[in-house]
């Protein structure tokens, strides 16, 4: 019998070729967030890179629970909330690539955003010799524009827009977003010489029931909305007549507000009450008594338009 000699052939096989600076690229600043992304077309593995940076500045939510909802005779009847289903899309200016390279068939991207401070970002892309503007009457009190007119140096007339499911901050030509911590920056108390709204809690825990004093000088027109953490609005209360304090929800009714916060985390939102001397179209607001709030809710730009105008 004819024997063999064994031979063992070790033969090194690489089962993830990549680039050595592909997730391993230092920042250039603190400030800098660098994105990867692969794909067999370049167009996509681009369009990977800079959704990687989107979801470092903006929360993605996917989820399909309730925050809060209105409690009838015992049972949970109407839903004052949202199903959530929304997921950011992968758009993004100022986003610059680093690093672009083919490997056996497929593309290796690296690219890099600068996510220093909105107020410097800002300053930095602003014309010299600026005169002061109009703003917005109840976004001239948040912290965010405080922070930026004193940065600037001037009052400008910025805007809040909805833009590639990200919320940004717009000047003429000039259009940055605007990271979560940057539009909490933007819910503000502010108070009103004829109309006050008070919450029963400063803070809420699951399922803790929610009401307001809402204390009046003068007959009129009251309307209560509500501001996600998101930037979605619902209305609550629409163009109701009263000449006294009053609570809403009334306590001596079965209708309730119960917090129902399924993000595992702090949340804010931002209540707003409206005076009027006539009724005011708010049409453009989901009455969240009866509908759920999504995509199409977006509305906070609109609202500030409101505070602007009532």
């Amino acid at each position: 019998m004819l024997k063999l000699p064994l031979l063992l052939l070790l033969l090194p096989i690489s089962l993830l070729a990549q680039p050595s600076w592909f997730y391993n690229k230092k920042p250039t600043s603190k400030n800098e967030i660098i994105g990867y992304g692969v794909d067999s077309k370049l167009s996509q593995a681009k369009q990977n890179a800079i959704a990687e940076i989107v979801k470092t500045i903006s929360v993605e939510v996917d989820t399909s629970t309730d925050i809060s909802k209105s409690k009838i005779d015992g049972n949970y009847k109407k839903d004052i909330s949202s199903n959530l289903s929304t997921k950011a899309k992968a758009t993004l200016s100022g986003v610059k690539v680093l690093e672009v390279v083919e490997l056996d068939g497929k593309w290796y991207v690296a690219s890099g955003y600068d996510n220093s401070p909105i107020e410097q970002k800002i300053k930095k892309l602003l014309p010299k010799n600026l005169n002061n503007e109009t703003q917005n009457i109840y976004l001239k009190n948040t912290r965010l524009f405080k922070n930026l007119n004193n940065e600037i140096g001037v009052d400008l007339n910025y805007k809040i827009v909805r833009k590639d499911n990200l919320w940004q901050i717009k000047y003429k030509q000039i259009i940055l977003p605007l990271k979560q911590d940057q539009f909490y920056k933007l819910f503000s108390n502010q108070s009103n010489k004829i109309v006050k709204l008070k919450a029963n809690q400063k803070t809420y825990k699951q399922y803790d029931q929610m009401y307001f004093d809402i204390k009046l000088s003068k007959r009129g027109y009251i309307s209560i909305l509500y501001v996600e953490h998101d930037g979605k609005v619902g209305l609550l209360l629409s163009n109701k007549l009263e000449n006294k304090n009053f609570t809403y929800p009334d306590l001596k009714s079965e209708d309730t507000f119960t917090v129902v916060n399924p993000y595992g985390k702090t949340i804010k939102e931002l209540y707003v009450v409206l005076y009027s001397k006539n009724m005011i179209d708010l049409s453009q607001f989901e009455n969240v008594s009866d509908n759920l709030l999504d995509e199409s809710n977006y509305n906070f730009d609109k609202l500030l338009e409101k505070l602007d105008s009532v």
